[in-house]
């Protein structure tokens, strides 16, 4: 798998969507942080380095991949710089068009990403004093747009950083969400779509979003619950509504529930169903594509016990200075039981 080599230019940038954050913007605000250390990173004459001499990458730069850096803490990663070098950064799981187009056939629009994502900015704006500046948002994930985020990308008010861990035209740098290259505080938003099943530690994920987001910043997230394996080795760990919660136990609720309820998780597991018995991915999207009206049965299922049974949930909170308790969590329950 490879994509088009592209050019090393000054900025770096010339393939990102215009509203988000520049490479040399972000350094210039001191953004950027090493990964290994969390000691600010510069660039000096093309080569992106730590500013402590006994850290490893102020001898050694991070690499430059297909044109953006890649500020990663390689020994402690699932990404291998080589790796990452012969591919050129490209994404080693099939992102066709023709994947995107059954994605998109199978799944009703996802209304709970804008609805949720629009309430962020709503109240980001409200603190525009406190900021002093346009909202701030990180994307973890941002290599594609993810569902429902179109607005978000297009948004020309807000100033947007994305990372993952390939690259992308809509990505500033590459980065390991366990260990996000960007300072204290830094961004006022953060949105994780789809990402928590696919990392080792998503407490790690957690903290790091914590500790990127300013006081009183918003995160929001919908990770899966009931949902087979996709993406293949890299993917990990699911959640229940109340276990999504705890992850964020660092943050006060403004809400959560539901992306996608019991009808869509019946759908998945149809299809999964119908690949293990016949040894073939493909009936498994021919079954998928049969039973999908099942996902558009969500919007009359009872909410609560088809929480208990969802195929995604999200969260939407504000950072706050205490967690939760042991005892919150369980009388936080939404389900029907």
């Amino acid at each position: 798998m490879s994509i088009a080599k592209r050019d090393n230019t000054a900025d770096m940038t010339a393939h990102s969507p215009e509203r988000a954050l520049t490479l040399t913007a972000m350094s210039a605000q001191n953004l950027f942080i090493c990964p290994r250390c969390g000691y600010p990173v510069h660039p000096e004459f093309g080569q992106w380095r730590c500013t402590r001499e006994s850290c490893r990458y102020a001898d050694s730069p991070f690499p430059i991949v297909a044109g953006i850096p890649a500020l990663v803490d390689f020994e402690h990663s699932v990404l291998d710089a080589d790796r990452l070098r012969a591919v050129e950064g490209a994404s080693e799981i099939d992102r066709s068009r023709y994947h995107r187009a059954l994605t998109r056939l199978l799944h009703p629009a996802n209304t709970c990403a804008p609805v949720n994502v629009a309430r962020m900015l709503g109240l980001l704006r409200a603190d525009a004093t406190a900021i002093g500046r346009r909202p701030r948002i990180l994307v973890i994930g941002g290599g594609s747009v993810g569902s429902g985020l179109d607005a978000l990308y297009a948004d020309s008010t807000v100033d947007l950083i994305c990372f993952d861990i390939y690259a992308s035209p809509a990505v500033q740098f590459i980065a390991d969400g366990h260990a996000i290259p960007l300072a204290d505080e830094s961004v006022d938003g953060v949105v994780i779509q789809a990402v928590l099943e696919h990392v080792l530690e998503p407490t790690r994920i957690a903290h790091e979003i914590q500790r990127v987001l300013r006081n009183a910043g918003i995160v929001y997230a919908d990770t899966p619950f009931l949902q087979q394996v996709h993406e293949g080795p890299y993917d990990f760990t699911r959640f229940t509504d109340s276990g999504h919660r705890y992850l964020f136990r660092h943050f006060e609720r403004i809400d959560s529930g539901a992306v996608a309820g019991a009808g869509t998780a019946l759908r998945w597991s149809i299809a999964y169903f119908a690949r293990a018995l016949t040894r073939s991915a493909r009936f498994g999207q021919i079954m998928a594509l049969c039973f999908f009206w099942l996902s558009y049965a969500d919007r009359i299922l009872d909410p609560k016990h088809s929480l208990d049974g969802a195929s995604s949930v999200f969260f939407l909170g504000r950072k706050a200075a205490k967690p939760i308790t042991a005892a919150e969590i369980i009388d936080y329950y939404q389900g029907g039981m």
